[in-house]
């Protein structure tokens, strides 16, 4: 019986208003953000009462999964971690804790189904940089893009079959979102984009949609140009053209409830919503849903028959 590590990796989020400010720092890579900065994005988060709930969210997914694989019997015994790429526990600290258990292969999966190297690229290469640190030499599964993976379409397609029940599907808009990146990507054969609207294209054929648009959110101000159209330009857009009545925006991007969820969207994008006049839902995040649990065990499944 081989012994297992599954290492389940997300973006990570300040646990209180005071710690921002370190998280904030650790995406700059170690540059600190201005204090006008700091007080901005705290604001955000109290308007979302406080916190994000991803870390919880995140360790549910992971005992939903271990559960499920010790289910299954595969004839192995499984070891789950969860790391963080800009909190506490750290993608390092969570491979060093497999180490320590001893696993025999590692299965490195991102929550998040859509590969960018700016994004799950990154992801993966944190797990081998921790690896080669502690001189550790295993088979490793990266888990790379999975947006397309029929499980994930349906628990998706559920979720927008769901908000979408009790609206006129001529009056209503489906938008798809994901988080843009810079748009240098798209010139140098980044895959994010063509998954991301693979993805799109699939739910929407399973619902039979022909009223659905894509956009992205949440870009940062970096200075550069990033992937648009940007979700709050599409909202203006439909109410200026009269496309709909309603919009109901999906956030295939993410699995996950945390801070780009509950303020871009819930906060941000519906209150510009209903300044144009449009009634705005977005979809039930997939969060440890079944469904998603049922994919996760079969990507880490199809990995270990590889």
């Amino acid at each position: 019986m081989a012994r297992i590590g599954v290492l389940l990796m997300a973006y990570g989020t300040p646990r209180s208003l005071e710690d921002v400010e370190a998280y904030y720092t650790h995406i700059r890579g170690g540059r600190p953000p201005s204090p006008e900065r700091v007080a901005e994005l705290q604001e955000r988060y109290r308007r979302i009462g406080g916190r994000s709930p991803l870390f919880e969210i995140t360790l549910r997914q992971a005992q939903a999964l271990e559960a499920r694989l010790a289910r299954l019997a595969l004839g192995h015994s499984f070891r789950i971690r969860v790391g963080m790429k800009h909190s506490p526990p750290f993608i390092d600290e969570a491979v060093a804790g497999l180490l320590e258990e001893g696993i025999e292969r590692l299965v490195a999966i991102a929550l998040a189904p859509h590969y960018s190297r700016m994004s799950v690229g990154a992801y993966h290469a944190a797990v081998r940089e921790a690896l080669a640190r502690r001189s550790a030499a295993l088979p490793v599964a990266e888990i790379r893009g999975w947006g397309s993976h029929p499980l994930f379409v349906i628990a998706v397609a559920e979720r927008l079959k769901e908000a979408l029940e009790d609206l006129p599907r001529q009056e209503t808009m489906v938008i798809f979102t994901a988080h843009s990146l810079p748009a240098r990507l798209r010139e140098e054969g980044d895959p994010y984009e063509t998954e991301l609207l693979d993805s799109a294209r699939r739910v929407a054929r399973v619902l039979g949609l022909d009223h659905w648009r894509f956009a992205y959110q949440s870009a940062s101000a970096t200075g550069e140009p990033w992937l648009g159209p940007d979700l709050l330009e599409v909202l203006e857009a439909i109410a200026r053209q009269g496309e709909a009545r309603h919009v109901v925006v999906c956030p295939i991007g993410f699995l996950a409830d945390h801070l780009e969820i509950l303020y871009d969207l819930d906060v941000e994008a519906r209150e510009a919503a209903e300044g144009w006049g449009l009634s705005f839902r977005r979809t039930r995040s997939l969060n440890d849903d079944p469904l998603l649990i049922e994919t996760l065990m079969a990507l880490v499944s199809e990995a270990l028959a590889d």
